[in-house]
């Protein structure tokens, strides 16, 4: 991501009204029904970049693959494999890497995919215009594919917290996936921002995807010294300048804290499976979404026995696998 969170003070009481729309857990978990296909720039490399996304068996996970690399390697969107979080999250193993992974993370969260494999004829994950909205599509255009196996999720039983001096970021046990996300912009004009909502697929496809990432027009020289944003433009990201966006209007009032939803639900899902939390979030950014989900991967594997009823802040839960009401094509529309 392009941008810094100032210090912001504490703030509690918010509310957040649920829909009675919104879905029910799937019980079941889900690939593509058939492959598609994505072209575009890279948002730091600047290279032309094809990907294609494929159906993958159960329990497969997110994998990507450098199809231009000799060999094809793989690498699994795991926490052990982030091995850079500045300004994007950065995947890598034995010497391949794919960058700025979050927007498609947060799509294939969103929308409820378990199983899937990424191909890539470059270094970097397509930045479309900036949100994970083009992604949605995609996922729409392939259909979703119910799989025989129980879909698993990590159900935050017990606080878990971290904080980088006073930028924070905590989880507190919901029933549903819950974001309280603020930021305070050192800009004359942005100051500070909160949203806050609880996340289904449909709140997920019309209010967070369509938020685009953002950079502010003070920090592009310096950016592009560092070799980043090379392939950064008015076509794929919010440019802030001293009077607001120079390629406005924006999408939402408050598109630019969305956007920090939208890379958050894509940085969380480095864990594999989804979360159910109220997660609150004050200046966070990657290095924190990351630090909690170290943090919450740690819980996991220091619980002896993942599904007992013991106080494990984290629990691995499976809900009971129920029948098909509909086809899953029209669920998607």
């Amino acid at each position: 991501m392009w941008h810094y969170a100032c210090n912001i003070p504490q703030r509690f009481g918010l509310q957040i009204k649920a829909k009675s729309s919104e879905e029910h857990p799937l019980s079941h978990q889900r690939t593509l029904e058939k492959a598609v296909s994505y072209e575009g720039i890279g948002l730091h490399t600047g290279e032309r970049i094809r990907m294609t996304l494929s159906p993958a068996p159960a329990n497969r996970g997110v994998v990507f693959r450098r199809a231009d690399l000799p060999g094809a390697p793989c690498i699994e969107a795991t926490p052990g494999n982030v091995a850079n979080t500045q300004y994007a999250t950065t995947v890598a193993k034995n010497g391949a890497a794919v960058k700025t992974v979050e927007h498609l993370m947060s799509a294939l969260a969103g929308m409820g995919v378990d199983n899937v494999l990424v191909d890539l004829t470059g270094p970097e994950v397509p930045i479309g215009d900036g949100s994970a909205a083009p992604f949605v599509e995609l996922i729409r255009q392939a259909g979703l594919r119910r799989q025989f196996a129980p879909k698993t999720f990590l159900k935050v039983r017990q606080p878990i917290k971290v904080e980088v001096g006073t930028r924070s970021l905590y989880i507190v046990p919901s029933q549903r996936l819950r974001v309280i996300y603020t930021m305070c912009f050192d800009h004359p004009i942005l100051g500070e921002q909160t949203c806050a909502m609880e996340v289904g697929r449909e709140r997920y496809a019309r209010d967070v995807a369509p938020s685009r990432t953002f950079g502010f027009l003070r920090d592009v020289e310096m950016l592009h010294r560092m070799g980043l944003a090379k392939g950064g433009s008015l076509e794929n990201a919010l440019i802030i300048g001293e009077e607001g966006a120079l390629n406005g209007p924006l999408r939402f009032p408050d598109e630019l804290v969305r956007h920090k939803i939208l890379d958050l639900i894509g940085d969380l899902y480095l864990l594999g499976k989804p979360l159910v939390g109220t997660i609150v979030a004050q200046g966070a950014g990657h290095q924190l979404h990351l630090a909690l989900v170290h943090r919450i991967q740690e819980q996991i594997l220091s619980e002896p026995e993942p599904f007992s009823l013991s106080a494990a802040p984290v629990e691995q839960w499976v809900p009971p696998i129920l029948p098909a009401a509909r086809g899953l094509r029209a669920a998607l529309l």
